[in-house]
């Protein structure tokens, strides 16, 4: 490193002190800063300096839970990279912190190499298909063709009905042009609904 480069600060946030020390243990050979806690006033408190890097926070915890904290903080810093760790992982759970634009989530128990590999990938956002979360993309397409309230959003607002999800102008622009093979190139493959959704939207000429 540099002598003038400055290191990358990691906020992580757990009521659990086993699971902050395991942390600090495996990015203890990193050359990462570490600052760890289990009181949520104390997490604020530090992210209010906004030098933090990489905010990394568990969901279930008897002060406020993580998708309040995480809520807040992307309040006051909307480009702050978030990981979420959790013992409770499920479909909603991901879904939930995506939306509040979370780059990933580690299902507890996790291994040093699986909790490493997600740091370094949030913190220099090499991964493309997490990058252009893939999974709300798919949600998006189940959404407008559930809900025709949506999909009449989307024909007069465009891209701008998209702005609660935390995607790419590239996945953007996918959902808006009906593009099936940027989407399946990128998000994954289409199930029939989807796919009947785009056809749907392309043949009637509305996008």
């Amino acid at each position: 490193m540099a002598i003038n480069e400055k290191k990358t600060k990691v906020l992580i946030l757990d009521d659990e002190k086993v699971i902050l020390d395991t942390c600090r243990t495996i990015l203890d050979a990193t050359d990462l800063e570490i600052v760890t806690t289990t009181s949520v006033s104390e997490c604020f408190h530090i992210a209010s300096f906004g030098d933090i890097g990489l905010f990394i926070t568990d969901i279930m915890m008897p002060e406020l839970n993580g998708v309040e904290v995480i809520r807040r903080l992307r309040k006051q810093n909307p480009r702050l990279t978030v990981v979420v760790i959790t013992g409770y992982p499920s479909l909603s759970t991901a879904r939930e912190v995506m939306k509040l634009g979370a780059y990933d989530y580690i299902p507890k128990p996790f291994t040093p190499e699986e909790f490493k590999k997600i740091v370094f990938e949030a913190i220099a956002k090499t991964d493309p298909r997490k990058k252009l979360r893939e999974t709300l993309v798919l949600e998006i397409l189940d959404r407008t063709y559930d809900d025709p309230a949506f999909f009449d959003r989307l024909y007069v607002e465009g891209g701008d009905a998209l702005n609660e999800y935390d995607i790419s102008p590239e996945a953007k622009s996918a959902i808006i042009t009906g593009d099936i093979k940027w989407i399946e190139e990128n998000a994954g493959k289409l199930n029939e609904k989807q796919k009947m959704m785009l056809v749907k939207k392309l043949s009637a000429e509305i996008w």
